[in-house]
């Protein structure tokens, strides 16, 4: 007695062996036997492998998510920029205040550390545009660690710049 094949759906695997052109089906759905596109032989259609068909998520949701992403580190790197420029000219004003103080005293006046100043400055804008130029072709996630990774070193590098500053005048 032979068994009854029932019809195969297109969201159910196929129960039958894969083109190994031995066993000939009653299903109009064949498999091509490398796991590719199934296709039926009475329409020639290409039909979906069994897995269910996933919605492709629209670019334009990425990028407003990336976009995102880069306007909050932005902000945060801006921050650190203008704590560099207030450093700046607080530091000048403190200098020249001392240098008055020192050449009405007789002493020689302190040399502005405009290295370490201007290093300071350009800092933040130098790691951002590095991040982002490293991380241009990844995903979100991996654009957000490179952008909080740079965030630290920039972070660091300005608390040594500004002790050397201190340190100097």
């Amino acid at each position: 007695m032979a068994k009854k094949k029932e019809p195969v759906s297109a969201d159910s695997p196929a129960p039958y062996p894969a083109g190994d052109g031995a066993t000939a089906s009653a299903d109009p759905v064949a498999s091509d036997g490398k796991g590719g596109a199934r296709t039926s032989e009475k329409s020639g259609v290409g039909t979906d492998t069994g897995k269910a068909a996933v919605p492709a998520e629209k670019p334009t949701r990425k990028r407003w998510f990336r976009a995102t992403v880069l306007v909050l580190f932005g902000l945060l790197y801006a921050w650190d920029l203008f704590a560099a420029i207030s450093n700046m000219l607080g530091k000048l004003d403190e200098l020249a205040k001392r240098n008055e103080v020192r050449t009405l005293n007789g002493f020689a006046p302190i040399d502005v550390p405009w290295v370490y100043l201007l290093a300071n400055l350009v800092l933040p804008v130098v790691v951002f545009g590095l991040a982002i130029l490293v991380s241009r072709k990844r995903n979100v996630g991996i654009l957000a660690i490179v952008l909080l990774a740079g965030l630290g070193v920039v972070a660091a590098v300005s608390l040594t710049l500004i002790a050397i500053v201190l340190r100097i005048a």
